[in-house]
């Protein structure tokens, strides 16, 4: 009988994931036992949940894929704080799954009982709680959505009890890909922008994250406005390798 944690294996496979990073937990059985069943998604095996965070983050900067770690619950998903943060002020995709005390005992001071969905607010575009079974497929498809669109961090909270809640129905999760949008100024605020540079006689270039992929037009315009590039540590990869450093 397939259960919470299967559909949670097939949204992830999905999204194109292939592997979580995280550490076992007796609050994590269902998912361990759903992988188990799905090879296709494999567990990445670490010793300390920080480093599955890191790991995860880390994977999305090199990929632009999503990534994703887990943790057990308290102190279990509570060692993933470190990476999150980084991940989230890297702006890189990554889904944590923060598994929960049963659900039943939320609230009564429970042998490792914390409130993930506060902890983890201010390191993600995305934290809430699936505190039922007919919650989770809905916030599973958001919290994906809003990793990937948003190229950040979604935090799903899930009681151990809910991921082993079986299926009374066959369901298939949605897909969920990454689009490229194209965001520009307007014509008028261009054409704004040029005018003022005209206008300038010392001109320094500070080059921030929204220059990658686009280092031949910034040193274009560095060469045309006879401009220095200062650039912020995100985009050093993008300045760096315009001028053949290593």
């Amino acid at each position: 009988m397939r259960t919470i944690a299967d559909l949670m294996v097939d949204g992830l496979r999905n999204a194109s994931v292939s592997r979580i990073h995280g550490l076992p937990g007796d609050s994590l059985n269902g998912l361990t036992d759903a992988l188990r069943r799905t090879p296709s998604v494999t567990w990445e095996h670490y010793r300390h949940e920080e480093a599955a965070a890191f790991a995860a983050a880390g994977e999305a900067a090199v990929t632009g894929s999503l990534a994703v770690c887990t943790g057990s619950c308290g102190p279990g998903n509570l060692h993933l704080v470190n990476g999150l943060f980084e991940a989230q002020r890297s702006r890189v995709p990554v889904l944590a799954i923060a598994a929960h005390i049963p659900g039943a005992e939320i609230g009564t001071g429970y042998l490792q009982e914390t409130h993930p969905q506060e902890l983890f607010r201010e390191c993600s575009e995305f934290c809430e709680l699936a505190s039922t079974p007919q919650q989770f497929p809905r916030l599973l498809d958001i919290a994906l959505r809003t990793a990937v669109e948003r190229s950040g961090v979604s935090v799903l909270v899930v009681p151990g009890d809910v991921l082993l809640h079986r299926l009374d129905h066959q369901r298939t999760p949605a897909t969920v890909r990454p689009t490229t949008p194209v965001v520009r100024p307007a014509d008028a605020e261009i054409d704004r922008a040029a005018a003022l540079l005209d206008d300038s006689e010392r001109i320094t270039i500070l080059a921030g994250a929204g220059c990658a992929g686009a280092h031949d037009q910034l040193v274009r315009l560095a060469e045309a406005l006879r401009a220095p590039i200062v650039h912020t540590m995100r985009c050093q990869a993008a300045v760096v390798r315009s001028w053949g450093y290593t």
